[in-house]
């Protein structure tokens, strides 16, 4: 997440890492308030900037600025849904407020499905959830209050602060970072608000849970006069939940066999893992080789384990596939695994043996080489030709299928440079 080195509001709710940007703001490209806002606009301009008589709006130092006179109101909207709309969101601006006297609810941030164009304050109806910054009859003194709760903050401030909006519009429980960097939990349809590394509010309701997180806007409501409010460094991320936040991936290799362990913090709406695997000998050709159910929604860590016993070579990329219940799905990151060394030619015994109709024929080479692998009859005829070409250091599996020939015994060698050996199989159908 990008660190502001001045104050800010600092929205999140965090399961993955999704962190798109879909809206930021710094005021630094130019002086010139029309370039800021468009009736159609762009990425990261607003839809109006605008101020009634009384009350101006304007870009100095870089920031935006909002001052009464003797009257009027300032405001700064984009009544226009993001793309994609978001169901958790990062909303970040820098804050400080200068002159003016004691005003209730003399600023509001609001967000929501529709909040009005120009100068009017949104419907309730039409907004997920809304908070007000009141100022006090000191100078640079200002007060976080919830509105719809008619509550206001414990502590007042002074200055320029991080102050945290966290929404969850996600329909679970969510998990985010908060300021002071520990793991919080958020009710779906509530929010929490936080002042620097101070939690004013904690899981309150919100106006209208319907609503969705898609338009926001800043409108003044009775400031007193020769109030500044200056706003900078706005930054909007979309937060929406992804299926899993996976904490952990490793790979661990005792002989032939890879043992691969994950864990998740939380899950949601998680089908499960799907195990895929690649040989760096053959490039980045990926095959599914298992899947390991999901927890579904899970609010406490899960651990999950896969054991493979891979051949063809000693050096395999892993990674999984989660898929969530509608069938979205993200790819986690690779782990390698490289078996140990094999530090000779052998051939084992088939099995299962008896067999019917198929067994596995399994053998290591500690060398590049070529190799043949056949089966024979008793009247020493190749009957089968599993293996004949340029094989790698490692492990392999073959399986031979016994269906097209009658019961009895038989024979297969192995054939890896100058290495020959021979064994006996037996079919019995």
């Amino acid at each position: 997440m990008k660190n502001i080195v001045q104050a800010f509001v600092f929205v999140t709710v965090l399961l993955g890492t999704c962190d798109a940007q879909i809206f930021s703001q710094n005021f630094n490209s130019s002086t010139t308030l029309t370039d800021y806002y468009n009736s159609s606009p762009s990425t990261n301009q607003f839809r109006t900037i605008d101020a009634t008589t009384g009350a101006t709006v304007s870009v100095s130092t870089n920031a935006l600025v909002m001052t009464r006179g003797t009257s009027g109101n300032a405001y700064a909207e984009r009544n226009v849904d993001f793309s994609p709309i978001p169901s958790g969101m990062i909303f970040q601006f820098s804050f400080s407020v200068s002159g003016g006297g004691a005003a209730t609810s003399a600023i509001l941030i609001a967000v929501g499905t529709d909040v009005a164009n120009g100068i009017a304050a949104p419907t309730n109806s039409n907004i997920f959830a809304r908070f007000a910054i009141s100022t006090t009859a000191t100078s640079g003194e200002f007060i976080i209050r919830d509105i719809k709760n008619s509550t206001t903050g414990t502590n007042t401030y002074t200055g320029t602060h991080t102050i945290t909006w966290a929404l969850n519009n996600t329909g679970s429980i969510q998990t985010y970072t908060a300021p002071d960097g520990s793991s919080e939990t958020i009710a779906d349809g509530k929010a929490d608000i936080w002042v620097s590394n101070t939690r004013e509010f904690n899981d309150i309701s919100v106006d209208s849970p319907t609503q969705t997180l898609a338009r926001f806007k800043f409108y003044t409501n009775n400031w007193a006069n020769a109030t500044v409010f200056t706003i900078d460094d706005i930054v909007i991320n979309n937060e929406s939940a992804l299926p899993v936040e996976l904490v952990s991936f490793t790979s661990n290799v005792n002989e032939n066999k890879v043992t691969l362990n994950w864990s998740t913090a939380t899950e949601v709406n998680n089908y499960g893992f799907e195990v895929q695997r690649a040989s760096t000998k053959l490039g980045t050709s990926w095959e599914k080789i298992g899947f390991v159910q999901g927890a579904g929604n899970s609010n406490s860590p899960k651990n999950y384990s896969f054991t493979d016993k891979p051949t063809g070579g000693k050096e395999f990329q892993y990674r999984l596939k989660q898929i969530d219940f509608n069938g979205a799905f993200e790819y986690s990151e690779i782990t390698t695994a490289i078996l140990e060394n094999v530090s000779e030619f052998k051939l084992e015994q088939n099995y299962p043996n008896p067999f019917n109709p198929m067994t596995r024929i399994s053998y290591t080479l500690p060398v590049r080489t070529s190799v043949k692998l056949r089966v024979y009859d008793l009247l020493a005829q190749v009957i089968a030709e599993l293996v004949n070409g340029i094989q790698e250091a490692g492990r392999y599996d073959v399986t031979f299928d016994g269906s097209n020939f009658p019961s009895g015994a038989y024979f297969y060698k192995l054939e890896a440079g100058s290495y020959i050996e021979v064994k006996k199989l037996l079919l019995v159908k």
